[in-house]
């Protein structure tokens, strides 16, 4: 069976043609071997065999939705700041040992495409189910984790940002969140109430100088950071990369990294050490304790909610409802979190 290439074809054709440039062989053989449709985009592996060597590719095509004159420019930029941070992370990483990136191979903006050489290894997912049920692992587990620190430290020390964090438009952002929640059925007034004066409390304590907005990957979790088979770690999908509070990321991840202490009968001292080595990797003087950590996880565990009740549940809501409660309860419940909150409808 042919794989279908509808949509690649000229691209294919392009890549063909520069492929001396591409991948140093003008005689290079590019065979199509899977396609995933994505929600923003359309992905083709590649199979390349060029100077006696085979690698894989990845040719990633952005979907529109509308396509207006206005989308199509937009993306156009967001597909070449894309290429630009993966050319510039991939120059920087290379001089870190334990820190991969993709490379970039080709760029064709105007086709809202890009061209990424395929990083071998595992996702950090499976490394963790590994760990946490006492199987081998390709790399420790706590060396992986602070590794990841140490890559996200250095992409925001790459990547160029601009603007100063304001914690009350955080406080607002929290808060519209909090609202779809109450419309939901999920949150009550007595719940917004008890979030958003936590926000306040906390963010009292939080240094009055200004803090400069970093690079973030934004949605850093397990399954977009793949570990290769020397231990090296790479992170995955930047499309929603942008730019935020400094502990955004590692508290994102951090957040995942709690999820998984849920789940019985598995080793749970493996988290407090991936949650420890994370933020050593990151910065040996940042600790779960820093009030803007503490709003960061606050945040992230909200918008988790959010999130889950965006899903269509039919004639399922009541019982959807009763599990987001549930979840929520079970989130703020986290000990680092220190707040104790209630979801009651």
């Amino acid at each position: 069976m042919t794989l279908p290439t509808d949509g690649f074809a000229p691209l294919l054709t392009a890549l063909a043609a520069g492929s001396q440039q591409y991948f140093g062989d003008r005689d290079a053989i590019l065979e199509p071997v899977s396609r995933l449709e994505r929600p923003f985009s359309d992905l083709l592996r590649l199979r390349v065999t060029a100077a006696g060597r085979e690698s894989h590719a990845f040719l990633k095509i952005f979907k529109a939705r509308l396509s207006t004159p206005e989308e199509l420019a937009q993306l156009r930029r967001f597909v070449e700041r894309e290429f630009r941070a993966t050319t510039s992370l991939y120059e920087a990483v290379r001089s870190h040992s334990g820190l991969n990136a993709l490379r970039p191979v080709a760029l064709f903006a105007d086709d809202l495409a890009i061209v990424t050489e395929e990083v071998v290894g595992v996702g950090f997912d499976r490394l963790l189910r590994d760990g946490l049920w006492g199987r081998r692992t390709i790399a420790p587990v706590p060396d992986v984790a602070g590794r990841i620190g140490a890559w996200v430290r250095t992409y925001q020390q790459v990547i160029e940002a601009e603007g100063l964090l304001s914690l009350e438009e955080r406080r607002d952002y929290l808060d519209v969140r909090i609202q779809r929640l109450k419309a939901a059925g999920v949150f009550a007034e007595g719940d917004r109430k008890l979030i958003l004066d936590y926000f306040d409390t906390t963010a009292a304590s939080v240094a009055p100088q200004p803090m400069a907005l970093v690079a973030i990957h934004a949605d850093l979790c397990p399954t977009n950071i793949l570990i290769g088979f020397d231990g090296g770690v790479t992170l995955l999908d930047f499309a929603m990369a942008k730019t935020g509070a400094r502990y955004n990321d590692v508290a994102h991840l951090f957040m995942h990294l709690e999820f998984l202490r849920w789940r019985p009968r598995l080793r749970s001292h493996v988290i407090n050490e991936a949650q420890k080595a994370l933020l050593l990797g990151y910065d040996p003087s940042v600790s779960p304790d820093d009030p803007l950590f503490k709003l960061m996880l606050l945040q992230h565990l909200v918008c988790h909610v959010a999130l889950l009740a965006e899903r269509q549940t039919g004639h399922l809501e009541p019982a959807s409802r009763w599990f987001l409660r549930r979840r929520w309860a079970k989130c703020s419940r986290i000990p680092v979190l220190g707040f104790r909150g209630k979801a009651t409808a």
